[in-house]
């Protein structure tokens, strides 16, 4: 049987959840039925990319789109899809799910979109052209149970349109890493020896708002003097977060220590994982934390909904306001973690990436073979 040609396209390559969740992917899919192309949109102008993880088989294209409207960019991905002749293409994110479904005419694939959020901001012109397009669509991967029902409901697209494939963390690769980390060395590399640590792990926009979760801190300061916030990521939020730590004279218990590609040592250096993002999809560092024997304290969003069980491995935050996020900090604070310490992992078993993946590849033969 010769492999199916499949190509994956996204925005970019950069550190962020969906393009993570893209490279896991094609790490581990089956090359062996499946000949892999994958097409980035955008070139990351600064922060690191995660090209240099892909196998060498796997052919690669960098596209370098000015906007919607740059005609030179899709002629030549035009040109691209075109030659490699991809009987199914998988895409992600919004404005890669809009070209490929405007090509599929003209080149005759077939289309798996992948939704890996809930949208709440979304302009009403988006949500037209996803509910048309969605008739060029043979199904809509969504990356949790809220996301599937939230997308549904504000484009209009039946339920049946949506197939639910989680997205997928290394759980046995965590497990090892965590495992294997020398906790004493990373708290002195730190300089936090004998502080308790939460952890956050998001890119700094607006949709993660740590800028919440300072203000949630800040009045427990004085009361737990050992309580210390290490954030991994990069993003635009970064000098109005270190601002914000700042004027609530919090800046020598916030660490902003950038983009980290091994987070899992730091994971393991922690005591609990906290989130206050406004929306999410799945939450991929929330799962990883979980696995990595984190609790975690979290605003209730697509996919920490299905993860966290209130009391057994975490908390939820109550209101996205910062006294909210205060009363959160108390509650797990005061818990025992060392029992939720050993539900964690348990928690978030079903989630490993090897489904994920067996997923994506059961998918793209049904749409091959249909």
């Amino acid at each position: 049987m010769r492999p199916i040609t499949t190509a994956f396209v996204i925005n970019d390559f950069s550190g962020a959840g969906a393009q993570k969740l893209v490279a896991d992917i094609l790490l581990r899919i089956d090359r062996t039925r499946f000949k892999i192309t994958l097409v980035t949109l955008f070139e990351v102008k600064n922060g690191a990319t995660m090209y240099h993880l892909l196998p060498s088989d796997i052919e690669v294209v960098r596209m370098n789109f000015t906007g919607f409207f740059d005609l030179g960019s899709w002629i030549r991905l035009y040109c691209s899809l075109a030659r490699a002749c991809p009987q199914v293409v998988v895409s992600h994110l919004f404005f890669s799910n809009v070209v490929v479904r405007v090509l599929k005419p003209i080149i005759g694939y077939r289309v798996i979109t992948t939704e890996h959020n809930t949208y709440s901001n979304k302009k009403r012109v988006h949500q037209f052209i996803d509910r048309i397009l969605a008739m060029w669509t043979y199904a809509i991967v969504a990356v949790s149970t809220t996301v599937k029902t939230f997308t549904a409901a504000q484009e209009g697209i039946p339920l049946s349109k949506f197939r639910v494939i989680h997205n997928g963390i290394d759980v046995a690769g965590i497990t090892a890493a965590v495992y294997k980390t020398d906790v004493i060395a990373v708290k002195k590399e730190l300089g936090l020896e004998s502080a308790r640590i939460m952890i956050n792990v998001a890119r700094l926009n607006e949709q993660k708002d740590h800028a919440l979760l300072l203000k949630g801190f800040a009045p427990l300061a004085d009361q737990y003097k050992d309580l210390h916030l290490i954030v991994l990521g990069e993003g635009e939020k970064k000098e109005a977060l270190e601002r914000e730590a700042h004027e609530l004279g919090i800046s020598e218990r916030v660490h902003l220590l950038g983009y980290r590609n091994d987070v899992y040592r730091y994971y393991a250096a922690s005591d609990f994982f906290v989130s206050t993002s406004l929306i999410e999809g799945f939450g991929l560092a929330h799962a990883e934390a979980l696995v990595a024997g984190l609790p975690v304290l979290s605003t209730k969003t697509a996919g920490p909904d299905e993860m966290v069980k209130e009391g057994v491995n975490g908390f939820f935050i109550s209101d996205h306001t910062p006294q909210a996020v205060t009363e959160g900090l108390k509650k797990i604070m005061s818990a025992d973690l060392s029992v939720m310490r050993q539900q964690a992992p348990i928690s978030v078993a079903r989630f490993d990436i090897a489904v994920t993946v067996k997923g994506y590849e059961e998918l793209i033969l049904e749409v091959a073979s249909s």
